[in-house]
């Protein structure tokens, strides 16, 4: 079964299990009443992410689903306070677990994750501002701290969070290695860290949970790795009386300027030069910001809740990892079509129409009990997909914007769509 297929499947039957709307509801007399829009009609609406007003978004879903039903956004509001946050995590979790079970791209044996944090911009509210706490001038625009671990080979969102910027970034690493132990026991699991997150701390824990390692340091993290002039030897990190011995590789950027890694990686057949390609395979993970907050418009939230924020961010990172199996899918298809003509460039499916189907089409895939339809309607959404794809240009390089746009939905106002 593809990736797309199964994951629908697992998604669906998931959100229409009995136990699963326990777990989900707050009390057991939430969604005991016939209502406008069912349980398993609500949070299908709210996977569906559609980023614009709450009327427009009404309309498009039953206008998906072939029903004529009029439904207040007062009334929406009133039926998402029923769920709890839980219920995202779970169909989140359920689809990490699909995919990775289904996929197998590896360097060398590894499995290779990066984590990665980045700044969550929030609609302005006092509530969220008390709770997340702020950035930008005198701390008043509310943000959240979020951090994934990443399966860059395999395109998976494996681990997410989001909490107040008070929770440090090798904390929420911390709890993704918990949840990457989870993954595939078997697994030889490697993580790829940027500068900030070596500790040694950090590094005994992955020690002792089994884990591979590159961490990028940077100069001062310790003085026997500065100290080391070779370009690939051994140091040992103290602690007290504790001791960890730690590889040490480094290698000179196009820029000049000498980059240092730490690994536990022993295999002398991967040299420098492999382990100059290994870290740069964690730019995949910046990427998949761009998806999340660009392309999904992840910070462009539909509620002001705390609740209500970590529904819409779990969402997100599920339609993600749908968009990222819809693409891989896609991509065999595009390669056969492709495979007698003489292009200069390679072709991948373009995300921005895969996120774009997949918003309209997966409503039914996930709404009607029943094998064929959702069948079809996955068949539509592929063959969709191959006809919008775009050059895969390597090697590029793009400076980097000092001065970002900061907040892009600051007061959350949703346009008619």
């Amino acid at each position: 079964m593809k990736s797309l297929r199964l994951l629908a499947n697992q998604i669906r039957n998931k959100i229409y299990d009995k136990c699963f709307k326990e777990e989900a509801r707050k009390t057991p007399k939430d969604f005991t009443r016939d209502r406008k829009m069912s349980f398993e009609e609500l949070i299908i609406h709210m996977l569906t992410a559609f980023k614009c007003s709450t009327a427009s978004s009404l309309r498009r879903f039953f206008i998906n689903l072939c029903v004529s039903v009029g439904m207040t956004q007062q009334a929406l509001s009133e039926a998402r306070k029923k769920v709890k946050v839980e219920a995202f995590v779970i169909l989140f979790e359920v689809s990490v677990n699909a995919l990775t079970t289904c996929t197998e791209k590896n360097w060398n044996g590894y499995r290779v994750y990066a984590i990665d944090g980045s700044k969550i911009a929030l609609p302005t509210d006092k509530k969220l501002l008390e709770y997340y706490g702020a950035l930008g001038k005198d701390n008043t625009a509310p943000t959240g701290q979020g951090s994934i671990l990443y399966d860059v080979l395999n395109d998976i969102i494996a681990d997410a969070s989001i909490e107040p910027m008070t929770t440090d970034e090798r904390t929420l690493a911390k709890k993704h290695l918990l949840a990457c132990e989870k993954l595939v026991p078997d697994d030889k699991k490697l993580i790829i860290f940027d500068r900030g997150y070596a500790s040694f701390e950090m590094i005994e824990m992955l020690e002792s949970m089994g884990f591979y390692y590159v961490f990028r340091v940077k100069r001062g993290f310790n003085k026997a790795i500065d100290a080391q002039t070779d370009s690939d030897a051994y140091v040992w990190l103290k602690s007290g009386d504790k001791r960890i011995h730690v590889r040490v590789v480094k290698f000179m950027l196009d820029s000049g300027e000498v980059e240092t890694l730490i690994t536990n990686i022993t295999d002398d057949r991967l040299g420098t030069a492999e382990f100059k390609k290994l870290y740069f395979m964690r730019w995949p993970v910046e990427t998949k910001y761009d998806v999340v907050k660009n392309k999904l418009q992840l910070e462009n939230f539909n509620t002001r809740t705390v609740e209500g924020i970590q529904q819409d961010f779990y969402a997100t990172m599920l339609l993600a990892n749908f968009a990222a199996a819809a693409a891989m899918d896609a991509q065999a298809d595009i390669e056969e079509k492709r495979k007698d003509k003489d292009n200069k460039y390679q072709y991948k499916a373009n995300i921005n129409e895969v996120i774009g189907i997949l918003k309209d089409r997966l409503v039914i895939a996930l709404s009607f009990n029943s094998p064929d339809i959702q069948s079809a309607v996955i068949d539509k959404i592929e063959a969709e997909i191959t006809r919008y794809v775009i050059p895969v240009r390597s090697n590029r390089s793009i400076p980097r914007n000092k001065s970002p746009r900061k907040a892009k939905f600051f007061h959350n106002q949703k346009a008619n769509c």
